[in-house]
Formats: C-alpha cells, sequence, structure tokens
C-alpha cells in the first residue's frame, strides 16, 4: 500500500517538477510577487545581463513604461501584472535547461531501431482504477520528440497548476490510461537528461528492457 495520501503525493509531483523546471521550490512567482515593484523589475533586468530594454521585450511592455514603473510614476494595470508574471516564470526556466527537457523525450528516434538510453524517467507510486503500485515510467524512449516541451510551455503561460495537469496529461498518454484515473501517491524518482544514442557493443540489443508499456522491468 502507498505511504502517503493522494493529496500529498500531488505536492510531492509539484515539488519535484517545479524544481526540475526552475530549480527552486514551488511558489518562486508568488515569493516575487510580494516584492516592491522596483525589485521585481530589477530581477528580470538581471536575468537578462542588467538590459532593461530586453527585460521590457520579454514581457511585452514598451521600454518608456518599464522605466516609469522602476522610478514609481506609474503603476501596472492587472494585464501588465499578468504579464510580469508571465515573463517571470519564462525568466525561471533557463534556455539549458529546456533544450534538456526538450531533447528527453524522442520515441522512434533511435538508429538503426536501437532504442535510446536515458531521457526522461519517473519512479512513483501511482494507483489507477483498483491498480496501485509502485511503477518506474520510461517516458523518454515512448513520447514523441518534445512532448515534455508543452509542460514547459504550460508553466510559463498558465503556472504551475497547469503544468502538473500537463504532466498528468502526458504520463495517462505513456500509461494509454485518462489522466484523471491517474493517483499519485508518492514520487521516488524524476529524471529529465537528455536521451543518447546507444553505445555500439556489437551484440543484439533486444526489447531494450521495457515491456508493452515502456515501463522499466
Amino acid at each position: 500500500m502507498p505511504k502517503h495520501s493522494e493529496e500529498e503525493g500531488e505536492e510531492k509531483l509539484r515539488d519535484k517538477l517545479i524544481r526540475k523546471l526552475t530549480g527552486r521550490a514551488p511558489g518562486a512567482v508568488e515569493r516575487e510577487q510580494k516584492k516592491s515593484l522596483p525589485d521585481r523589475l530589477k530581477w528580470l533586468e538581471k536575468k537578462h545581463k542588467g538590459d532593461d530594454k530586453e527585460a521590457a521585450k520579454a514581457a511585452g511592455i514598451s521600454l518608456t513604461t518599464w522605466r516609469r514603473w522602476r522610478s514609481g510614476k506609474q503603476k501596472p494595470k492587472a494585464d501588465s501584472v499578468a504579464k510580469l508574471d508571465k515573463a517571470t516564470r519564462e525568466a525561471l526556466v533557463p534556455k539549458g535547461r529546456r533544450k534538456r527537457i526538450a531533447d528527453s523525450t524522442g520515441k522512434g528516434e533511435g538508429l538503426s531501431g536501437a532504442p535510446l538510453s536515458g531521457g526522461a524517467q519517473m519512479s512513483a507510486w501511482i494507483t489507477i482504477s483498483s491498480d496501485s503500485r509502485p511503477r518506474d515510467l520510461n517516458l523518454g524512449g515512448n513520447l514523441p520528440p518534445g512532448r515534455l516541451n508543452e509542460v514547459v510551455n504550460k508553466y510559463i503561460e498558465e503556472g504551475e497548476d497547469a503544468a502538473i495537469l500537463e504532466l498528468k496529461k502526458a504520463i495517462g498518454e505513456y500509461l494509454h490510461v485518462d489522466p484523471e484515473d491517474i493517483h499519485v501517491h508518492d514520487v521516488t524518482g524524476f529524471d529529465w537528461s537528455p536521451l543518447s544514442q546507444p553505445k555500439d557493443t556489437g551484440e543484439d540489443q533486444g526489447s531494450g528492457g521495457t515491456d508493452a508499456q515502456g515501463e522499466i522491468f
């Protein structure tokens, strides 16, 4: 039986996912929102190598307006605050990390039919209907190329809840079940390393060590 409730499991899934995306604990945007507006803008500028023009562009704000905000001469409206929140989420996911995530799935991309190694892997106690057990999910070799980009995009566009839902949708595609039927009770492993071509040993690689669903055994 799982050691944790579904609620606790969902929190662990959130923590693992957001740390994988941003390197920070969940709620990073909320913590930024508590700062003064000038401090928020300075932080975004720092993420853009101190260039206020690039920071304003990333947020979809004119440079004139940006500088008026920073000087305290003007305050942003609700829609502009939403743009700042989105720009903050985008700045929290480094480009190098996005590339690693983009390269972490690639079903059917192995050379000469040989399975790729590495890639997105997840170990969790998951209940589907009455089937409750620990599962090792080989997402990398069984999801389409760039599938987890959609999780990153959901985080940037809509936030943590949307990213969690998109990840569960991807897991549902992998397990061939409705994501609403997936209940996560614990997460013990979470790795999104890039996929790599296997070394040619001159031996038959066989099935790649996965069952019909692609679960590692």
